[in-house]
């Protein structure tokens, strides 16, 4: 399973686009795109998905226009085989195929209304939208099974059944047996028949109840496992820890089909009880465990909408760093309970952009053990993160163990020189490395002449010589500050360096200060002893470490280029760098 392409039609700021993506399943895919470009379109159009069509807020409208109907298409590969998938106003053939949840943001303002001294005030404030986690609650069902009366039923050597109530607990497997086992095919008459005649002959064996069990093991299983249903029923019970045997499983889909077709259709009802039981239980003690508030967050039930949910402090009296973990967790546990259908799609919209450090690795860890959670499973889980950030940021704190699929949403205009990036691939080899760190990528006021070596090196001869490189350099900064879209970005981060640099060197009046200047490894610990000499050193030269800083390192083939540019079109920094050349 692969999904190829993802077309998006009128909603919110996307007129139509066409996202080629080519995700793989279990892997982090990264979507980065800057601000304004429409990630919160992609996550509200997947948002709106209903069973049988898109149902879009109006307010997200494309264009607030309610002309413009919202489509969303999906060409999927599976098999080598591609198919296409369409939601829209009359279809939602992508619920057939997958299961979708979508995480943003819960934060919304709101203003209350106050008399103060005689004045009505709005006073405003940041809240946090109360999670569902059940939209609705199912009504209170139990089953009607004890052990004794299952005995007594079942004839004169009822002894042999298991009391199987640990069975009827056990949320997870009932639901497996619900949503598998059509209990209505065991009243039909053939099948009716088979299974009443087999129980008639095993109340007429005599012994113990494990001879009796032996006896049915070796002359009745092939024949209950021939009826399709009971061998399912048997298998499924096989996966639960009190079911040791085949002849236990046997025995268990007895009392269960009894059950069953006593309840009629209060059997699915207990089932739906039982898992809601389950599902609360399970939400009361995940937020339990990572709740580090002082507050009491747990599940409660909405009586006025018959729902579960939790409700939040109000945003000022948790952590901003408290509040989106424990959101975003509670989120991901109603996401992992929604995810029955063997391909899954999860979109997350920058909720997670202004985590710090310690709230970055509870993200990592939580994406990471349900994507191992979801291939034992073997399902096809395609988690997809929205971002503006630049994805080395994630490399750095994230994912070591699953590679992350990068795209860029948007087209960046620019032209990468390869030969650049070849002299960053070989900035580290001996021959050049101290010459290239002291001469080329920083500011030098003498030049240096290493043809050769630049040669040897299959890089151009003339960039061998320093001044000759710094020319190569300021053309491309040149094409980039008149707005050209055929500028070098990894270029832009030489020119920024380097003219930074200079500036500060003239700075200083001093000769030997300059040489300590020259000789100081970094441009950061440049700028911090001129800070020493009490020199003005403007605040837009450490803002700037945003271009020049940590880029000129080639990591493991990654396309450093591409991030750099998403940053230099934006218009403040675009601005700033202008500024230092004026």
């Amino acid at each position: 399973m692969k999904i190829n392409t993802i077309e998006i039609t009128n909603v919110k700021g996307i007129g139509n686009h066409t996202f080629q993506l080519d995700l793989n399943p279990n892997k982090p895919s990264i979507l980065v795109a800057p601000n304004g470009f429409g990630k919160s379109s992609f996550g509200i159009a997947f948002d709106s998905f209903r069973r049988n069509k898109i149902e879009l807020n109006p307010k997200y409208y494309h264009q607030n226009d309610d002309n413009n109907r919202p489509v969303v298409s999906m060409l999927i590969e599976d098999g080598g085989i591609p198919t296409t998938l369409i939601a829209d106003d009359t279809q939602n053939t992508i619920l057939n195929d997958f299961d979708v949840f979508v995480i943003n943001s819960q934060l919304f303002a709101k203003a209350t209304k106050r008399y103060i001294k005689g004045n009505l005030i709005a006073v405003p404030s940041l809240e946090i939208e109360p999670t569902i986690l059940v939209s609705t609650i199912p009504p209170k069902a139990d089953f009607t099974y004890k052990a004794a009366d299952a005995k007594r039923d079942f004839g004169t050597n009822g002894k042999i059944l298991q009391n199987i109530s640990s069975v009827f607990a056990c949320a997870p497997l009932m639901c497996d047996i619900a949503n598998t086992i059509d209990f209505r095919k065991f009243a039909q008459v053939k099948k009716s028949k088979i299974i009443s005649d087999i129980k008639t002959e095993i109340n007429l064996q005599g012994g113990t109840s494990d001879n009796i069990r032996t006896w049915i093991d070796t002359n009745k299983k092939g024949e209950l496992f021939s009826i399709p249903e009971f061998n399912d029923l048997s298998q499924t019970l096989r996966q639960f820890d009190a079911i040791h045997s085949d002849i236990d499983s046997i025995l268990a889909a007895f009392q269960i089909i009894d059950v069953a077709l006593l309840m009629g259709a209060d059997f699915k009802k207990a089932v739906n009880y039982l898992c809601f039981l389950d599902d609360k239980a399970y939400y009361e003690h995940t937020i339990s465990t990572f709740n580090t508030t002082r507050h009491q967050i747990r599940p409660k039930v909405d009586k006025k909408h018959n729902r579960l949910i939790v409700e939040w402090p109000k945003a000022h009296e948790i952590s901003n760093g408290q509040r989106d973990v424990l959101s975003f967790i509670t989120l991901l546990m109603r996401a992992k309970r929604n995810f029955r259908k063997q391909n899954c799609i999860l979109v997350i919209d920058e909720i997670f952009d202004y985590l710090d450090d310690a709230n970055l690795i509870s993200f990592q860890y939580f994406i990471t053990d349900m994507i191992e959670e979801m291939k034992r499973d073997n399902k096809n889980f395609f988690p997809i993160l929205m971002t503006h950030l630049d994805p080395l940021y994630f490399n750095h704190f994230c994912f070591n163990r699953h590679k992350l699929k990068v795209v860029y949403l948007k087209d960046m205009p620019y032209t990468s020189n390869p030969n650049i990036a070849k002299l960053i691939r070989n900035r580290e080899d001996g021959s050049i490395q101290t010459n290239v760190d002291k001469y080329f990528f920083h500011y030098h006021p003498d030049p240096i002449d290493i043809s050769t070596d630049f040669t040897n090196l299959g890089l151009p001869n003339n960039w061998g010589v320093s001044t000759r490189f710094h020319q190569v350099i300021r053309g491309e900064l040149t094409k980039y500050l008149n707005d050209q879209t055929d500028y070098d970005p990894l270029a832009i981060c030489f020119g920024v360096r380097v003219r930074i640099e200079e500036q500060l060197y003239y700075l200083i009046t001093e000769q030997d200060k300059k040489e300590v200047f020259i000789d100081k490894h970094g441009t950061k610990k440049k700028l911090e002893y001129c800070e020493t000499l009490s020199l003005n050193v403007p605040e837009s030269f450490y803002l700037l470490g945003i271009i020049y800083n940590d880029r000129l390192h080639m990591k493991n083939n990654v396309d450093i280029a591409r991030p750099v540019a998403i940053k230099l079109e934006n218009m403040t920094i675009k601005k700033m760098i202008r500024d230092i050349f004026n």
